[in-house]
């Protein structure tokens, strides 16, 4: 009902597994609802924002990826596989996590459900370099690290 509310009240974005920029972009398929709680764009010098992502599918393609800048997330509904160097591990409803904007991760699903998290993304300008494209494999990682550590 609140999710509801908040896509009648224009809150509501459908973002796809790529973007116009992306060669394969006639291949895009919906990824996730992000719902805005706070800014639906947010100021540069406003240190975090408020949003719940509805996950519809796994991150696209083969590989890793970094964010934009330092975040949180929790977990609502439905849990999922998060994939880091150290291995794959389950994130259950109730699960907080912090990370860095460096932090190269990816997100799988369990067939048929569709997690729900709050996502709360940090302060702008604190990762070090660029952000990785999408399809980084983790002994990249290793020079990635070494080039912005």
């Amino acid at each position: 009902m609140f999710l509801k509310f908040l896509e009648k009240i224009g809150r509501k974005k459908l973002l796809l597994d790529r973007g116009k920029s992306h060669p394969e972009y006639h291949k895009a398929k919906p990824w996730m609802n992000r719902y805005y709680l706070l800014f639906r764009n947010r100021p540069k010098w406003f240190p975090f924002n408020i949003i719940i992502h509805e996950l519809l599918d796994d991150d696209h393609g083969d590989g890793v990826h970094s964010h934009m800048c330092p975040y949180i997330t929790i977990i609502l509904r439905g849990g999922y596989w998060e994939i880091l160097k150290n291995g794959k591990h389950w994130r259950p409803p109730g699960y907080i996590g912090f990370r860095s904007a460096n932090n190269l991760h990816r997100v799988d699903l369990k067939p048929g459900t569709k997690p729900l998290t709050i996502f709360i993304p940090g302060p702008f300008g604190l990762r070090k370099g660029s952000r990785s494209p999408y399809g980084t494999e983790f002994k990249i990682k290793k020079n990635y690290e070494t080039i912005f550590s």
